[in-house]
């Protein structure tokens, strides 16, 4: 079969999750195809009412891999998120957000089972795992890879507040909180607010490779694949799959410019406290609000800072992560129309002319400059399409900068 491309996006969430609406398979797939996403994660497998239908509406087309149809070649992954928490000193307990994949339906029905074990209140898409040590989190990753050594685990969205990395209870290293399983993960998600540049200035995830992925909460065209990881493959199963990302197998990720996520720099944003303005800082000399006089909200900036001068561990930069930031095409060509409303007729019109044209979202930024010029040209005015091409080439940034649960705000030079 030779060497195939897959653009992943592994990491989502259902309507059973906090937050979320209601979430169709169908209207994911048929994002999915607009963007070029050829593997999704399902999110919240384990929540009974979602898995019944994940069993209901998907096929087992190929091992471990699931379709809507057995003609699709838009693909489904089983995947979860799921909270562990557990005391990382005698008065603080730290929660980490972590990703599961599984094989099958009926791995994560064993894992269903497993859940009662240990109590778990599984009635919300991304259910609480409670510990009372650190050596319980080992214990319980270990029992899951005993159920099936093909379940996939890696921290998610590791520089977050809630990411292990992050500012909420910070810890140093990650046998702080994953004690004797740290050895066996392999994979770290990026997150919204950082990148593979910013992450190998943190020594142990100098040895680790990294995937990104959307962590949406909706099926629209510009959440899906908002983030999204390429990797080669020899066959589209799961164990191929895992084995490009756990291995030598993943080409490139797909970033988020850090400074557009919620959590790049700390502050306190406009409410927060009764706050009647955002406050927020890059400067890492001081971190206190100057209208509440309480610590700001750390950013993914700052604690980076930190880790890279408390690790002390002498772990070098082994290879390099290619990574291209990116914007939803959407939100480039609503910017580039002055246009609020992403789902405005001429901005759907113009984005899906674009689509038709360059295959796919995915394929439309592996295009050469050349071909953009060429082959958009005709139907584009010259300022979207020079907002395009600067997009394309990083031309871009985010000011003031996504602080404490607000995003970036973007700015493209055109």
């Amino acid at each position: 079969m030779g060497i195939l491309l897959l653009a992943l996006d592994l990491h989502s969430h259902s309507g059973y999750s906090g937050g979320v609406g209601k979430i169709s398979l169908k209207k994911i797939k048929e994002s999915m195809d607009k963007k070029g996403i050829d593997v999704f994660g399902t999110g919240d497998c384990l929540h009974p009412f979602w898995l019944n239908k994940l069993m209901s509406n998907l096929i087992e087309v190929k091992e471990g891999i699931f379709a809507l149809s057995p003609k699709d070649n838009k693909y489904f992954i089983l995947q979860t998120e799921i909270v562990l928490t557990a005391p990382i000193t005698k008065n603080r307990r730290k929660s980490v957000h972590t990703v599961l994949l599984f094989p099958s339906f009926s791995t994560a029905e064993k894992v269903i089972n497993l859940f009662r074990n240990y109590g778990v209140k599984n009635t919300i898409g991304r259910p609480f795992v409670t510990f009372q040590s650190t050596e319980e989190v080992s214990d319980f990753l270990f029992t899951l890879k005993a159920i099936d050594p093909l379940i996939t685990i890696f921290p998610a969205h590791i520089m977050t507040p809630d990411g292990i990395f992050g500012s909420n209870n910070p810890i140093t290293y990650l046998e702080d909180f994953f004690g004797e399983y740290t050895e066996n993960i392999k994979l770290l998600e990026t997150g919204l607010s950082a990148d593979p540049e910013m992450l190998e200035k943190i020594p142990q995830c100098r040895e680790r490779n990294y995937i990104s992925n959307s962590d949406c909460h909706s099926h629209a065209i510009h959440r899906i694949g908002r983030e999204f990881t390429l990797v080669e493959v020899d066959e589209i199963s799961y164990p191929a799959i895992v084995k490009a990302l756990e291995g030598n197998g993943i080409v490139s990720t797909y970033e988020f410019n850090p400074r557009e996520g919620k959590f790049y720099a700390s502050g306190h944003r406009k409410g927060k406290y009764n706050h009647p303005q955002h406050f927020y800082t890059e400067d890492s000399e001081n971190l206190i609000c100057p209208h509440c006089k309480k610590p700001y909200t750390k950013g993914v900036k700052h604690r980076i800072e930190e880790l890279s001068k408390a690790q002390k561990l002498n772990i070098p930069i082994k290879k390099e992560r290619k990574f291209k930031r990116i914007i939803p095409l959407v939100e480039v060509i609503a910017h580039g129309l002055n246009v609020k409303t992403l789902t405005s007729k001429r901005v759907i019109s113009i984005y899906e002319k674009i689509v038709e044209i360059a295959g796919s979202e995915v394929a439309l930024w592996l295009k050469s400059i050349d071909f953009i010029e060429k082959e958009l040209s005709p139907f584009l005015d010259d300022k979207l399409l020079k907002t395009i091409i600067s997009v394309h080439k990083g031309e871009f940034t985010f000011d003031p900068p996504g602080f404490d649960g607000e995003y970036g705000k973007l700015k493209i030079f055109v």
